[in-house]
C-alpha cells in the first residue's frame, strides 16, 4: 500500500531527524561518520538510479547539460561536507538536543542570504522573527564560554544550520537541472570523494567493528539515501509551505527520539528554546504563504 505524500514527507524528515542520534550511537570521529554516510548514500542512490534505467532518472548526467556545472556541484558537495561534520561533532559534544536546537536556527539564514543576493533589506517582520530565534537559542546557551563543551556543541549546531541554509539556496539552481535524486547522488558522491581526500593517510588506520559497519549502513541508506526518495516523491504533490512546515519538525522528532531511545533528556531551558524557534519557523512560513497571496492577487487585478 503506498503512502500518501503527506506521510511520505513526515516519515523522511522522522528518518532525517534520527540520522542525528548516529552522532552519539557509533563511537567515531564526525568525519568517519561522513564519510560513512555519503559513501553509502551514494551507493543506495546509484542502486535507485539503476533500478529506474528505463526513464530519464536512469541517466547518470542529465543530457545536454554542461559539464561545467561539475563545479558548483562540487562545491555543494563540499558544504554537504562540511554541513554534516559540524552536525555531528555538534551533537558529540552538547548531545542531541542542544545541537539539533542549534541547527534549528537555518530559516533565519536562508532568510538573510536571500536578502543578501537579492540586494534588498531584511523586512521588520523578518527581523524580529530573527530576534525570537536568538532569544530562543540564548535559552538553550549554556554559559558563553568556548571552553565549554555544550556552548561549543551550540555553536556548532548553528554552523551546520547556516551551511545548510547554504546548501538548500545552491540546491534550489541544481536541482532544476538535475532533479533530486540524480542530485542527491552526485552530492554525495562529491562529499565521500571530499571526505577521501581530506582524511589521507588516516584512511589506513580506521578500525570498524561489525556493529559499526551494521549502524553506518543504517545511516547510510536509511537515514539517507531513503528519506531522501520519499522526500523527492513527496514535494511533487504538496506544497511549498505545508513542505517547509513539516521539515521544520526535524529537530522535534531527533530531540523526541533521543529522549526515548538514548535517554537523552533536554532541559526544559532547551524544550522552550526549541518550541520558540519552532513558532519563528511556523510564522515565517505562514508569512510568506500570505505576502505571495496577496502579490498574486495584486498581479491578476
Amino acid at each position: 500500500m503506498r503512502l500518501s505524500a503527506t506521510l511520505q514527507l513526515h516519515v523522511a524528515v522522522l528518518l532525517f531527524g534520527t540520522a542525528g542520534l548516529m552522532g552519539k550511537l557509533v563511537d567515531l570521529p564526525a568525519m568517519q561518520l561522513v564519510l560513512g554516510r555519503t559513501l553509502i548514500g551514494a551507493c543506495a542512490l546509484a542502486l535507485f538510479m539503476l533500478l529506474r534505467k528505463r526513464d530519464n532518472l536512469g541517466r547518470w548526467w542529465p543530457a545536454g547539460t554542461n559539464t561545467t556545472l561539475a563545479i558548483p556541484l562540487a562545491l555543494s558537495g563540499v558544504v554537504l561536507v562540511v554541513h554534516w561534520w559540524s552536525f555531528f561533532y555538534a551533537i558529540q559534544l552538547a548531545g542531541v538536543g542542544v545541537a539539533l536546537v542549534g541547527f534549528s536556527a537555518f530559516p533565519v539564514f536562508v532568510t538573510a542570504l536571500e536578502a543578501l543576493f537579492q540586494k534588498r533589506m531584511v523586512r521588520a517582520f523578518d527581523g524580529f522573527m530573527t530576534s525570537l530565534v536568538v532569544f530562543g537559542l540564548w535559552l538553550v546557551a549554556p554559559d558563553i564560554d568556548w571552553h565549554n563543551s555544550a556552548f561549543q556543541g551550540l555553536a556548532w549546531g548553528v554552523i551546520s544550520g547556516a551551511l545548510f541554509a547554504v546548501l538548500a539556496l545552491q540546491n534550489r539552481a541544481l536541482v532544476r537541472v538535475f532533479g533530486g535524486i540524480r542530485l542527491g547522488f552526485w552530492q554525495q558522491g562529491m562529499a565521500g570523494l571530499c571526505c577521501l581526500l581530506v582524511m589521507g593517510p588516516s584512511l589506513a588506520h580506521i578500525e570498524l567493528g561489525v556493529g559499526d559497519i551494521a549502524k553506518l549502513l543504517v545511516l547510510g541508506v536509511v537515514l539517507t539515501a531513503v528519506p531522501h526518495v520519499l522526500f523527492i516523491a513527496s514535494l511533487k504533490h504538496i506544497g511549498a509551505h505545508t513542505a517547509a512546515i513539516i521539515t521544520s519538525l526535524e529537530p522535534i522528532y531527533g530531540i523526541a527520539l533521543a529522549w526515548l531511545l538514548l535517554a537523552d533528556q533536554p532541559a526544559l531551558t532547551t524544550l522552550l528554546g526549541a518550541a520558540i524557534i519552532l513558532s519563528a519557523v511556523v510564522l515565517t512560513q505562514r508569512y510568506q504563504v500570505v505576502r505571495q497571496t496577496d502579490r498574486q492577487s495584486k498581479d491578476s487585478a
